[in-house]
């Protein structure tokens, strides 16, 4: 629930009410290399599937308030893909990239205003793919000690839907529309675990995000017209060319800010449970004038738990791990007043939480643990797991 007191219309209001987000996330990984490099190299890969939308973006006018980082992040289409070294017992490293979708393509319609009908329309477009790297390295001074550190680059997905319009003996219109959405910055990321003598792993996350670099998320548009209608007015050579200042930008002034993580784990048989703390500070400056882009520093508090457990009925050979885990962020209130007593949507209070609940299942695959049914006589021989 994401809510601020203003918007007295409700059209407004409802176009920046922030969707619900579902999905369901695969993941696998694998050792490569055989008994040659006996389980050095691996790889793996996830895939993030949103159930109610494969893309989502949406690029509401600057003026309107709007909870920009919620929006649409949520729902993409994601996958990722890595492979990871070990060349010596302390140390590993890896390198990948996760994968998004931009939109481009293009509208055609034809208009005989005679006759009162198009006669030409043609929609083309390509989902295009487009990709971010990620580079970790992992230290293990100790058995009970790893730290870790990690590069993501930054990643966003681009919307280009220009229009042609053509009015048979009348006019050309071209109109060219582009915004990005779904934005992630670059994140530097160094971490740290430890496990006690009694089970107990603690772990910590600091990280880097560069939101100074956030690119404008408003959409940039341009209108060009020509044709015999236009030709004596030169009006269309004045959109063709945009006088000064007519083109909006809008300069974010977001600033880089450092993420906190904080989590603990205990281990009690085939049970485990867990705890985590995570401290999101805002980027984005108090909305004074021109923009509403509303956001605010977010506190997530979560736990869940997990049991690893063999099939009862025997379908599977090797154990199946259950995890569930729930999690509420809280957006801490944060007033925006405006410089001019004019301003359209005058000074407003933003706040809102956020339930995130989650389900897992993990399966090993591979040989079984149990002792198979030989003849008798025979010396059962124990399996690899």
């Amino acid at each position: 629930t994401l809510d601020f007191d203003c918007m007295p219309d409700q059209r407004r209001r409802a176009e920046a009410e922030v969707p619900d987000a579902d999905g369901i996330t695969f993941g696998a990984s694998f050792t490569l290399g055989g008994e040659r490099l006996a389980g050095r190299l691996a790889a793996g890969l996830a895939l993030n599937v949103p159930t109610s939308s494969l893309l989502s973006g949406q690029a509401l006018d600057p003026g309107t308030p709007q909870w920009v980082m919620y929006q649409a992040l949520p729902r993409r289409l994601v996958a990722a893909l890595s492979v990871g070294a070990r060349p010596f017992d302390w140390l590993l490293v890896g390198a990948g990239m996760q994968i998004m979708a931009g939109v481009t393509g293009r509208l055609g319609y034809e208009l005989d205003v005679v006759v009162g009908q198009f006669t030409q329309k043609s929609v083309t477009f390509d989902i295009q793919p487009i990709a971010a790297p990620i580079v970790s390295a992992e230290v293990r001074p100790w058995s009970t000690l790893r730290l870790a550190f990690t590069w993501r680059g930054a990643i966003d997905a681009e919307v280009d839907l220009p229009v042609d319009l053509l009015v048979t003996d009348v006019a050309q219109l071209d109109v060219f529309t582009q915004f990005r959405v779904q934005y992630a910055p670059h994140r530097l990321i160094a971490a740290a675990s430890y496990t006690t003598d009694f089970g107990l792993l603690l772990a910590a996350d600091f990280g880097l995000a560069l939101w100074s670099r956030a690119p404008d998320p408003s959409v940039t548009s341009r209108l060009d017209v020509s044709g015999e209608l236009f030709e004596e007015t030169g009006f269309d050579e004045a959109l063709d060319v945009p006088a000064p200042g007519r083109a909006r930008t809008v300069d974010l002034g977001y600033t880089n800010v450092l993420e906190l993580k904080l989590g603990a784990e205990q281990t009690w048989g085939p049970w485990v449970f867990r705890g985590g703390y995570a401290l999101t500070p805002t980027p984005a400056p108090r909305q004074t004038s021109g923009t509403n882009y509303i956001d605010g520093t977010r506190h997530t508090l979560s736990m869940g738990a997990g049991v690893t457990f063999q099939d009862p009925v025997g379908a599977l050979a090797n154990p199946l791990s259950i995890d569930v885990a729930a999690a509420l962020g809280i957006i801490a209130s944060r007033r925006h007043d405006k410089i001019t007593p004019d301003d359209p949507v005058g000074g407003f209070d933003a706040s809102g939480r956020i339930w995130m609940v989650s389900f897992g299942f993990r399966y090993a695959f591979g040989e079984s643990t149990r002792p198979t049914s030989l003849p008798q006589g025979d010396t059962p021989v124990p399996e690899e797991g």
